[in-house]
Parts: structure tokens; C-alpha cells; sequence
């Protein structure tokens, strides 16, 4: 207390936050007694990253966007799972009362709210995303973890959005000890098998994510500005790829970064060509694909399944993509050879892709019909 006391005397920054998470700390305890009731017997919680401690705004990335949509789709399905949803900061982060950078309707709250507010909880599912599952149960207070021992049935479900984010086999051990009940969702149809169901030890079902056609314009050759959409995502190979787009003299770089949802819809939109230095097929190919840009990156086996392989735009390495990018920009810079071409990445990508296999892939976790039991 007299640490906590002395910073807030000493720094500034911790006397701003103070006062935002006090403020927050109001408006989400108004909100959890005008939209839930407090004995209520099932819970589900989805959990997300906290404010940034300098900026006290939030992240935005594919990842936080699904973990959102996934609470919305499951608050339609109240029907189905009988249980009150609700979205939490992780534990012992910095509070956020609402994602503003895209449109959503998912209010936030936090843990230790939850805990004192709903006094009857029998049943409980706790959704952690796949980079900080190990995390959780270290960051719990005493009371948090007293609460939830008591609660007869605790449900662990891991949420992986990228395989090599996966807490170790020890990490989830501790997990499953802790939990009555564990299992695994996975966003990529890559990793959601028999072999991961069985190297985990739990059932794995395939969520997808909340990506698909509809969601985006489609603009046509014709239409778009010879611009190449990049992701902002670190790579060793990124800043001689860039040096290399920029060689040419009739391409504009633009980077996807700092920008909200709908600004970087707008940008894709208008955007001929997109790259992604990321996980390859992920929203940096495959939003701009649904959006009517060609799209490059390099094919990994970790996240795309068997059939992009030799797809256009799709390169075995990033020596080949260094030797064969500009060639391939000009020589798809025609209306006929284009469209052509786009429209296979976007067959293709439909295939996996889907809102309405989406909303029913979410379904089925909470019937406990799992892809792999």
C-alpha cells in the first residue's frame, strides 16, 4: 500500500491512470447490474489484452477482433448454452470499458467484479486466448481463486488463434488440474486434427474466425489504386522486401498500422496489391483478398493447408518471393490476367471462410459437438 501510495505522489502517469480506472471502474459497475443479474447460475467469460499502461487505449489486432466477435456470437446463443456472457480484461491488466476501433457491442469488465457480483455461479466456461493461458492462474488473487474452486463446474477453454502460441504440455497440465473440464478451439483448419487432439489431450474444435466475403468491398481492377496493402508484423526479411517495392517506381507502399477498422478496411479496399510478413494466411491475405486485392505471402505449414501450395502470390520461401515479387506485380497488371487470378485466391479462401459455417462452428462447442472429441 505505501509503494502503491508513493507512485501516485511520484509519477504522473500512475496519478492519470488512477483516475481513468477509477472512472471505468464506475461505468462497469453500473453496467453489470443493468445487464445481468447477479444470481445468475452459469457464466461464460471471454477474456482480452488491457489498455496500454502509457496511452491507456487498446490493442487492436486479428486476434482481439475474433476474440470479440466470438463473445457476440455466443451472447445470440444464450438460448443454446442457458448462460450469462460477458468479455473481461486478463488479470491484473489495465482496464478497457469498450474496444473502439472497430464496431462492436461487447461491453468489458473485470475478474474481480465478476467475482463479487455473481453469487450463485455453478457452472462456469473460462475462454483464455493461447498467448497468455499459462499466465492465468499465476495472476488470480486469493479470492478469485477461492471463487472459482467453488464453483462445481469450471470449463478451461484455450482459444488458439496460432499454434506456436500454444502454452507448453506442462503449462496446460497445471490447467487441467485446476479445471474439471478443458478443452481446445482453434482459429486455422491447419492445426484442428487428430494429431493436436491427441498431442494436447483434449477435445479440439475448429471456431474459425469472424472473417468472410460480406463484411468487405469488393472493388474491381479498374478501381483500385496501384497501392500494395503490408502488414506491420516483424520479419527478418521484411525491410529488404520493402526495399524492393519501393524500387519500383509506380508502386505506393502503405504499411496497415495504427489505423482503426474501418480505416483499414477503406485502405484495402482501394488497395491493388496486399502482403503479409505474418502468419501468411491470416487477415493481412485475407481480408484484402475478400476486398478484391491480390495478395503475396509466403507459404508456411503451420497455418495454410495443402491446396494454397503453388497458388499465385503464394511463394515457397522469401528468396523466392525477393526474386520473383516485381516480375509477378507486372506481369498480373492487367484487367483480364488480374481478375483472373484474384479470383482463385478468393475461391479459394471462400472455401475456409464463411460466416455462416462461422456462426455454427460456435454453435456446436456449446452442444459439445466437437470436431474432435
Amino acid at each position: 500500500m505505501l509503494k502503491k501510495i508513493y507512485r501516485l505522489i511520484r509519477y504522473a502517469e500512475e496519478r492519470r491512470n488512477f483516475k481513468r480506472e477509477r472512472e471505468i471502474k464506475g461505468r462497469q459497475d453500473l453496467n453489470i447490474s443493468v445487464n445481468f443479474k447477479p444470481d445468475s447460475e452459469s457464466l461464460i467469460i471471454f477474456f482480452v489484452p488491457g489498455a496500454d499502461r502509457k496511452t491507456g487505449k487498446e490493442s487492436i489486432s486479428g486476434g482481439v477482433m475474433s476474440l470479440v466477435s466470438l463473445c457476440e456470437e455466443t451472447i445470440k446463443l444464450e438460448s443454446v448454452h442457458k448462460a450469462s456472457t460477458l468479455m473481461c480484461t486478463f488479470p491484473r491488466e489495465f482496464l478497457l470499458l469498450k474496444h473502439i476501433n472497430f464496431e462492436n457491442s461487447v461491453h468489458i469488465y473485470r475478474l474481480e467484479q465478476a467475482v463479487q457480483y455473481f453469487v450463485a455461479v455453478k457452472k462456469i466456461i473460462l475462454h483464455l486466448p493461447d498467448d497468455v493461458a499459462a499466465l492465468f492462474l499465476p495472476r488470480l488473487f486469493n479470492r478469485e481463486i477461492s471463487w472459482l474452486k467453488h464453483i462445481p463446474e469450471v470449463h478451461v477453454n484455450i482459444v488458439n488463434a496460432n499454434i506456436l502460441l500454444m502454452p507448453s504440455l506442462e503449462e496446460i497440465n497445471k490447467i487441467r488440474a485446476f479445471a474439471t473440464k478443458i478443452t481446445m478451439t482453434a482459429a486455422h483448419s491447419k492445426y484442428c486434427n487428430s494429431f493436436y487432439r491427441n498431442y494436447y489431450g483434449m477435445p479440439l474444435h475448429k471456431f474459425s474466425t469472424w472473417v468472410s466475403p460480406e463484411q468487405y468491398q469488393f472493388k474491381t481492377f479498374g478501381t483500385k489504386k496501384n497501392v500494395i496493402a503490408v502488414s506491420p508484423d516483424n520479419n527478418p526479411n521484411r525491410d529488404r522486401i520493402l526495399s524492393l517495392l519501393k524500387s519500383h517506381s509506380n508502386i505506393d507502399v502503405v504499411v496497415l498500422h495504427g489505423m482503426s477498422h474501418d480505416k483499414f478496411k477503406e485502405t484495402i479496399a482501394n488497395a491493388k496489391w496486399a502482403l503479409t510478413f505474418g502468419e501468411g494466411l491470416d487477415g493481412y491475405l485475407v481480408e484484402p483478398i475478400f476486398s478484391g486485392s491480390f495478395a503475396f505471402a509466403v507459404y508456411n505449414e503451420e497455418f495454410f493447408t495443402e491446396d494454397f501450395k503453388g497458388l499465385s502470390g503464394i511463394y515457397s520461401s522469401y528468396a523466392e518471393m525477393e526474386l520473383r515479387l516485381l516480375g509477378d506485380i507486372d506481369n498480373l497488371n492487367s484487367e483480364t490476367k488480374y481478375s483472373e487470378s484474384q479470383l482463385k485466391q478468393f475461391e479459394l479462401c471462400s472455401k475456409y471462410y464463411s460466416y455462416d459455417q462461422y456462426k455454427d462452428n460456435v454453435a456446436q462447442f456449446y452442444l459439445g459437438n466437437y470436431t474432435y472429441k
